[in-house]
């Protein structure tokens, strides 16, 4: 089948591929196309091309590394290939397909029993059967191998640092929420003298009145120094009648103990029926050096779980992004509940204070495909003639400006690659050694890092033609 190659230009539009398709002259049109930009970018243009190449009597194929350009012309019902090799390859099994279809003349054939015995063949061994088939399946595997060895070299070209920056629309990003809830315990660091027992006597209670009194446990008596006291048990008093009874202290601590004849006070409804005296001292409460809350520890204890709620709140919102969205730097907003308190007050007695914080956090996010779509547009305004940007060494960030608006800054390295279509061009049906001397030699490269093979365990064949593919890094 005869073929006819045609690259599309830059410059190119319908009119003169319409004028380029109807002058060609054989069965099959290929079309390179590098990628996918004005004014090509309708199914309707890939169906117009198809049209006009039917008029003229070709087949078109179109030859792309760009997946948008395969898409459009599988939706208009045209083949794709990635390269020249693949293109060549389909249409060599395009043929085949062709010759084994065509219908062949009747020839009239006497049945097998009806020939002569000089006329039939004998049936081979099944040994010998066997090996044939096995050879003809072999030499079948060993040719689609050899159709398929390809190469991928990493050339290095020149490179420069490009950099950009906009301002992002606020309708494109939104806040992401998460509530949580920390706690934490750490050991007190202040000292107080804390009273440990309690003081305890006993006290004379005289009934001044003219009735009978019962009296239960728990009336309270006071010195005049205002140390308060608490019956121990109940008792009946007759008029006139004084009884002891056992007393204690209400708090603990060396200040209940007190001499004889100085708790005289009954507090309460009861303070003109009765009248008390303590015969003899007080004794037993005692005190002693404690651990204690400090007003520092409950500020540690703030300080610490602040910046944990920071740490956890943004692991949880990254985890809630994903990979779908980017967030913004230094949006990160934490709220907490402002009624938490540290659960033991300032200079409570205790070796250990604890505090619970309930939080709010926020975060600004931005879809991350919109985002590097962007910045790739941004860092494209900035190349020049002849400069590619290299997609592997982009760097995104994006952060938060004091007026509360999104500003994305994009960075990348522009490689210095010439025309893709000129390169594939040059690069057909090359070994990898002699593509790797043309990116060099013709194309500037700075270094070929690697050529790889596959399948790898194919010998080297220095004449055989490779379907060879280009990865571009910075230099």
């Amino acid at each position: 089948m005869k073929e006819q190659i045609l690259t599309l230009e830059r410059t190119d539009d319908l009119h003169s591929l319409r004028d380029k398709i109807l002058r060609t002259q054989a069965e099959r049109l290929i079309l390179i196309w590098a990628a996918l930009e004005e004014p090509l970018t309708r199914r309707l243009d890939m169906v117009l091309l198809t049209r006009w190449a039917a008029l003229a009597g070709s087949e078109l194929t179109v030859v792309s590394a760009d997946e948008r350009v395969c898409r459009l012309a599988r939706a208009a019902g045209v083949d794709c290939h990635p390269s020249l090799t693949a293109a060549a390859l389909a249409g060599l099994s395009t043929t085949g397909r062709k010759n084994k279809n065509r219908t062949r003349p009747f020839r009239f054939q006497r049945p097998f029993r009806d020939r002569p015995p000089s006329l039939r063949g004998r049936e081979l061994p099944t040994p010998l059967r066997i090996g044939i088939f096995s050879a003809a399946v072999l030499s079948l595997a060993v040719g689609f191998l050899l159709l398929l060895p390809s190469a991928r070299i990493r050339a290095v070209f020149p490179s420069r640092a490009v950099v950009s920056a906009a301002i992002l629309d606020n309708s494109v990003c939104s806040d992401l929420e998460t509530s949580l809830t920390l706690s934490d315990r750490r050991p007190t660091t202040g000292r107080i003298l804390a009273p440990t027992t309690f003081a305890a006597g006993s006290v004379t209670l005289t009934n001044l009145s003219t009735r009978i009194l019962d009296l239960p446990g728990g009336l309270r008596i006071a010195s005049a120094a205002g140390v308060v006291f608490e019956t121990v048990d109940g008792l009946v008093l007759a008029p006139n009648q004084p009884q002891s009874v056992g007393i204690r202290a209400l708090q603990a601590g060396p200040q209940g103990n007190l001499p004889g004849g100085t708790i005289n006070r009954v507090l309460g409804p009861l303070a003109l029926s009765l009248k008390a005296e303590n015969p003899q001292a007080t004794a037993g409460g005692d005190s002693e050096w404690r651990n204690a809350v400090a007003a520092a520890d409950g500020s540690a204890l703030e300080t610490g779980l602040n910046d944990r709620i920071r740490r956890t709140a943004l692991e949880q919102l990254q985890a809630l992004a994903g990979d779908g969205r980017m967030m913004v730097a230094g949006s990160l907003r934490v709220e907490t509940d402002p009624q938490d308190r540290p659960d033991l007050p300032v200079n409570a007695p205790a070796d250990s204070v604890g505090l619970t914080l309930h939080a709010r956090a926020a975060v600004r996010t931005c879809p991350a495909d919109w985002i590097r779509n962007r910045a790739v547009d941004l860092l494209a305004a900035r190349l020049l003639s002849g400069e590619t940007l290299s997609l592997a060494g982009l760097d995104l960030a994006l952060a938060e400006t004091e007026s509360g608006e999104v500003q994305l800054t994009a960075s990348g390295l522009a490689l210095q690659i010439p025309d893709a279509n000129e390169m594939a061009l040059s690069l057909r049906a090359q070994t990898p050694e002699q593509a790797a001397a043309v990116l060099r030699e013709k194309f500037h490269a700075l270094a070929v890092r690697a050529v790889e093979r596959t399948p790898g365990w194919l010998p080297l064949l220095p004449l055989f033609p490779y379907q060879i593919e280009i990865l571009a890094e910075a230099g």
